[in-house]
């Protein structure tokens, strides 16, 4: 029974994203049909092949590189310095209580003007990391500090009666609790992060980048190699999704 469970779960996993898939792919065909537009609605099979053809050429995976350098960059350093700052205000409050209006006000910040702001202020190569930077530190700040404050109180207690060494309490009890809920959060982190430095490679014109490759396409009313490049982002953000969701099962395993 458990084997037959475990089977038929695993059939839902693929069976209903597929079937989404298809759905999608069934609308689009539709309003192509309907519409009878082709340089504006291309056919799924159009878009398909301009996605074939991204596959094919070298100077489309340059871009993708290049993008994908920059969100890694913008995601790590947003890691890093949310999980810095967290742990600092959750043992020093005054510094959470800080930093706590500035997070808010980053959040607030509508993403356009952080942009716009960001191509007046530097080289269009930078622009995306910071707005990246700026977009996403707000998220993982949030979801480390809450982490770190949904530690248990009475086995902290505990360890200090025991006088339990600093190390054994950072393996023993802070991370088992804060590092799946930062991995899980790390998924949206990583998505919008995906979507926040295409749009700033876009405004700030980046040079080499799936941003300027969309907007080139869009100019030239290539809208089929644009729809191509949007499917290459969603894989792409699909991909970092399942980076993070890997390593959150390889700590399950190893732990």
């Amino acid at each position: 029974m458990k084997n037959k469970t475990t089977v038929l779960r695993m059939v839902g996993n693929v069976a209903y994203p597929v079937a989404a898939f298809a759905f999608v792919l069934a609308v689009w065909a539709i309003v192509a049909a309907v519409e009878n537009i082709p340089v504006l609605f291309p056919s799924v099979g159009e878009v398909f092949r301009g996605f074939g053809g991204l596959l094919a050429d070298g100077e489309s995976w340059r871009a993708a590189g290049m993008t994908l350098g920059r969100i890694t960059a913008c995601f790590l350093l947003s890691l890093a310095f949310a999980a810095v700052l967290a742990t600092a205000g959750t043992f020093f409050k005054p510094l959470h209580k800080f930093l706590r209006p500035i997070v808010t006000v980053l959040q607030a910040a509508p993403t356009m003007a952080v942009i716009l702001l960001a191509v007046v202020w530097m080289d269009n190569t930078e622009v995306p990391i910071l707005v990246g930077f700026l977009i996403c530190f707000p998220l993982l700040y949030n979801i480390c500090h809450s982490a770190l404050d949904s530690v248990d109180g009475e086995l902290l207690e505990m360890a200090k009666v025991y006088r339990m060494r600093p190390v054994d309490k950072l393996t023993g009890i802070y991370l088992p609790t804060v590092f799946p809920a930062v991995t899980e959060g790390a998924r949206s982190a990583v998505s919008l992060c995906v979507k926040v430095v295409i749009a700033a490679e876009v405004l700030a014109q980046t040079r080499g980048s799936i941003g300027i490759a969309m907007q080139r396409d869009s100019v030239m009313f290539e809208i089929a190699d644009l729809l191509a490049w949007v499917v290459f982002a969603i894989i792409l953000s699909f991909v970092l999704e399942g980076i993070t969701v890997g390593v959150k099962k390889l700590w399950e395993v190893t732990k």
